[in-house]
């Protein structure tokens, strides 16, 4: 038989962190929308810009710009007892009363899809991601720490 002595309790830690999760949503939609902004995919590079064709049939030159959704990120927050949160353009808000949803319009602008060239939108940068992991390891430490 083996003892082991601890000085610690691991049920004083507290694993809710749905306020961390939700925290986290908030940061990938803001840095979303900042990117696509500035033209960039979710790896920093400009984008490809848009044909003549799309220009005059659109009136203005701005990429992944018709309806706002696909800039205007929605966020499915965390509970306390559904520990996630989602991030999307719609998973289903119908495009222009059509069959297709958002999420459907972002996969075929995300993977590219007959003329439509493959433009990374979707995604978290390297920014985001490094300001949540520092934000969820300072959260684990406390309560580490706590215990």
């Amino acid at each position: 038989m083996i003892t082991m002595k601890t000085d610690f309790d691991l049920r004083k830690i507290n694993l809710d962190l749905s306020k961390e999760l939700n925290l986290a949503g908030q940061i990938i939609a803001k840095d979303h929308f900042t990117r696509l902004e500035r033209g960039q995919d979710a790896n920093g590079k400009q984008m490809a810009p848009l044909e003549d064709a799309t220009i005059a049939r659109k009136g203005f030159n701005q990429i992944l710009v018709n309806t706002g959704k696909m800039r205007n990120l929605i966020v499915d927050k965390a509970t306390k007892t559904k520990q996630e949160v989602l991030v999307h353009p719609g998973e289903k808000q119908k495009y222009k009363k059509s069959r297709v949803t958002m999420s459907d319009v972002g996969g075929f602008h995300q993977k590219g899809k007959g003329n439509l060239p493959r433009r990374e939108w979707f995604g978290v940068s390297t920014k985001a991601e490094t300001n949540i992991l520092k934000m969820i390891t300072h959260r684990i430490d406390r309560e580490i720490r706590r215990a």
